[in-house]
Parts: C-alpha cells; sequence; structure tokens
C-alpha cells in the first residue's frame, strides 16, 4: 500500500498530466467545476399534506426570490412535473439566457394535496452546448446561476418546513463552490505576449534559463526552462509553464491561465566528480529559486488576476530526483 504523502503526489501528478497533456478541443470546461448531478437521482426532499397548488407557489416563488424568471410547468401523465425557469446572465456587457428545469413528481390524493412530492434536482438543459462556450461566459454563469439555485433551496427548506417529510430530510449539496479557475491562475485584460514577458522575466531573475517557447495548438502554449544543476553545466532540471489562452475582441487575455507543469521525478543528469556538492544543494536551491520565481509573478500579474480570484502558489509535490513512487496492482480475492 502506498503511503498518504505519495498517493497525493500520484494524484496530483496524474491530474496535471490529464489536464496539460489534453488538446484544446478536449480540455475540461469551467463549468464542470462544480457539482453535478442527475435530475433524476435520489430525491431532495419529499412533501406532503400540503396543497399542490400551494406546493407549487413554494418552490416558484423560492426561484424567482433568487432572480429567476418562471415560464411553465409541464406535466406528464405519470405525474412528473417540469418547472422551467430561465436566469439572465450578465456577461461582458451582454445578457445571456439560461434556461433551468427542476423535475418533481407529484403524488397527489384525491384533495389534490401532496400524498408525496418529490423535489428533485434541477438540470440545465443546454448543458453539453455551453460546455464550449467561452470560458469567461461559464464562470460567470457559474456564479450566477449556480448560487442562484443554491439560493433557491435554500428558501425551499426554510419555507417548507411544516409540509416536509422530517424523516427523510432535506438532502441538498450546493453546486456553487466558489470561484474555482480551470488552471492553476487566471488573468483578463493583459496581452498574452506581455504575460508571457512576465513569466520569463521572472524566472529568468530566479536563476532559470528560457529553453523553449512552443505553440501547441490555438489555445495551448508552453514555456520551457532549465534549472542548472551546477554553474558548469548546460543541462538542468526541465521545468515548464503552461499557458491556456482565450482572448477578447481586441486580442487581450480573457482569460489567460497558466500553470507550473514539471515531473519532480525526472532522470537528472549525471553530475560528475565536480558537480558532487552542487547536486547536494539542488533540492534546495530549486525550492528557493521556485519561490522567488512565482513571488515574483504574483506581484507583477495580480493587478491582472480574473475578478473574485486569487494567485496560487501550488504546493510542490515531491523532492528532485526523489524515487517514482510504486502503484501497487490491487490484490484480487
Amino acid at each position: 500500500m502506498l503511503d498518504g504523502s505519495k498517493t497525493l503526489v500520484m494524484i496530483a501528478f496524474f491530474w496535471m498530466t490529464m489536464v496539460h497533456g489534453a488538446s484544446g478541443q478536449n480540455i475540461q470546461s469551467p463549468i464542470l467545476l462544480h457539482e453535478r448531478t442527475s435530475p433524476t437521482a435520489f430525491p431532495v426532499a419529499i412533501y406532503r399534506g400540503i396543497k399542490v397548488d400551494d406546493f407549487r407557489k413554494l418552490v416558484i416563488s423560492a426561484f424567482e426570490s433568487a432572480r429567476f424568471s418562471h415560464t411553465a410547468i409541464e406535466k406528464s401523465k405519470d405525474g412528473t412535473a417540469q418547472y422551467k425557469f430561465f436566469y439572465s446572465v450578465a456577461t461582458g456587457g451582454k445578457i445571456q439566457r439560461v434556461d433551468v428545469v427542476l423535475r418533481v413528481d407529484e403524488n397527489l390524493d384525491k384533495s389534490k394535496r401532496c400524498a408525496s412530492c418529490f423535489l428533485r434536482l434541477t438540470m440545465i438543459p443546454d448543458l453539453p452546448s455551453l460546455q464550449s462556450s467561452s470560458w469567461m461566459l461559464q464562470y460567470d454563469l457559474s456564479r450566477q446561476v449556480f448560487s442562484a439555485i443554491d439560493q433557491a433551496y435554500a428558501s425551499i427548506h426554510d419555507l417548507g418546513r411544516k409540509s416536509m417529510d422530517a424523516d427523510f430530510g432535506f438532502n441538498y449539496r450546493n453546486k456553487w463552490r466558489g470561484e474555482r479557475n480551470l488552471y492553476e491562475n487566471s488573468f483578463v485584460g493583459i496581452d498574452p505576449s506581455s504575460l508571457k514577458t512576465m513569466i520569463i522575466d521572472a524566472y529568468s531573475v530566479a536563476g532559470f534559463k528560457l529553453a523553449g517557447d512552443t505553440t501547441k495548438d490555438s489555445i495551448l502554449s508552453e514555456l520551457t526552462f532549465s534549472f542548472p544543476i551546477a554553474p558548469d553545466q548546460t543541462e538542468g532540471v526541465v521545468y515548464k509553464i503552461s499557458l491556456a489562452s482565450q482572448l477578447d475582441a481586441s486580442n487581450r487575455c480573457y482569460p489567460c491561465e497558466i500553470s507550473e507543469v514539471y515531473d519532480p521525478h525526472q532522470r537528472l543528469p549525471a553530475a560528475g566528480l565536480s558537480g558532487m556538492s552542487s547536486r547536494l544543494t539542488l533540492e534546495s536551491r530549486f525550492t528557493a529559486a521556485r519561490m522567488q520565481a512565482l513571488e515574483k509573478l504574483k506581484s507583477g500579474t495580480e493587478h491582472y488576476l480574473r475578478p473574485e480570484t486569487v494567485f496560487t502558489i501550488p504546493p510542490k509535490p515531491a523532492p528532485l530526483g526523489s524515487p517514482r513512487p510504486q502503484i501497487q496492482p490491487p490484490i484480487v480475492t
């Protein structure tokens, strides 16, 4: 079995490989960074004894108080009702309509009261197409729509306690998890070439040497650096900064996102007899230089951070040159 620290390192490295190795077409979407559950899954709550008209008013008023607009209730023969709403998302100086559907199983008695009305989760019918929309739209949508959905469910919970099945409870988990970036740090309003210059300058001052600037596709590019193992050696630790860019009409970042990408278990060049002392201090020198570069980059770019986000300095995964953890195959019994 792997110990906890090694497991975390492997998970982190696997995540970086999956994200940064993806092409622009297969890259993960920001809207998927938040809670998503099938609307037909386990119900959120069960309501009993309340008139169906009053139950509908409860649900609709909760969503309207969260700035949704109600459009219709469509009911099928099996008693399933779809409560349809839309939310007007403010994004890029425009308004984008986002439809939201809430499914409720309205099982009524003869007096049109809820024998058992199952409140379920919302769904966004246009989610597949929204995943391919601009990242800034997805960020704005996530912040506004998901937090509004959470607010609506909180209102239903508070105002519908008398009719709610207390034994079953209210099983809702917030969709909005706070601002999250697709990559580690996200910037807007800066020219991509200026951002690259800031990155190169920050790492060069810290002792890294630029080894390459590669464009992978229309979204992804990569800056490759080398951190010298010894002053007289040209080879060193391979260290990369991945840059994913989407631009506005003025060709400025909207947003541009960066992440560091390097393998702490990479095979290091031979040190030679004269370089043994430098090899012994490599880990401490690399750690200090990396932190110096990130702090300089932070101070130079904070003005351009995507609104509501902060500059993140990722944890260092493992000492340089340490053995790669061995994954033990599962034991079949």
